[in-house]
């Protein structure tokens, strides 16, 4: 009578299928791992671009915020004639109101201390002035000051004859203004203005209406 032995399980191999187990289980770990940090990466670029995206955005809307503001001063601070003066036929009204809804407090005031001028050349020779911007560029700006230049051209006229509805235009001129602009309550006004040419290097001057 013979007798079979079981040999038992294979030792060897099983060490090595554990072995291998463990090196496909290292392998998965590590490469998860290196999934997870290229995604951390990725979102963290992602991020990154939307901020900086975000802040030139800023930068472009409040650049062009400021330039308008500055093109409409222009516009409306040159343009007034025989159709602003007051049922008083003394001042303009509509003139300081449009004029002045443009303004800080502190420079409305120094514009309504100077626009008398303008008003008298207007009901003693029927002065008319008209403005035309044709160029505006930011010479500076943070987050709550500016400064514009601007470039409009100017037409002055005066009745052809005393009482006529008839306009002679006297003269039409190039001038370059400089603008300052604070931005007060999320709006951007007015705080002072000169021609370009007259700019303070550093103090600022009160403008005066022309």
């Amino acid at each position: 009578m013979s007798t079979t032995t079981d040999p038992g399980p294979d030792t060897e191999t099983g060490a090595k299928t554990d072995q291998a187990t463990a090196k496909r289980g290292a392998l998965l770990r590590w490469g998860v791992l290196a999934l997870l940090i290229a995604v951390i990466l990725a979102a963290v670029g992602y991020v990154g671009w939307q901020l900086t995206r975000g802040a030139d955005e800023s930068v472009v809307s409040q650049r062009e915020q400021v330039m308008a503001a500055a093109d409409k001063f222009v516009g409306r601070v040159n343009t007034y004639g025989p159709d602003d003066v007051g049922s008083d036929k003394k001042t303009m009204p509509k003139y300081r109101e449009r004029v002045g809804e443009l303004l800080t407090p502190k420079f409305e005031k120094s514009f309504l201390g100077n626009v008398a001028f303008a008003e008298a050349t207007v009901v003693q020779q029927g002065v008319g002035r008209t403005t035309s911007v044709h160029s505006t560029g930011v010479a500076g700006l943070d987050e709550d000051s500016a400064t514009v230049l601007v470039v409009a051209e100017l037409a002055i006229s005066y009745p052809k004859s005393e009482g006529s509805e008839e306009r002679v235009e006297a003269a039409r001129q190039l001038a370059r203004t400089e603008v300052e602009l604070v931005k007060q309550n999320g709006k951007w006004l007015v705080d002072d203005w000169y021609p370009a040419e007259e700019a303070p290097a550093s103090e600022s001057s009160e403008g005066v209406t022309p």
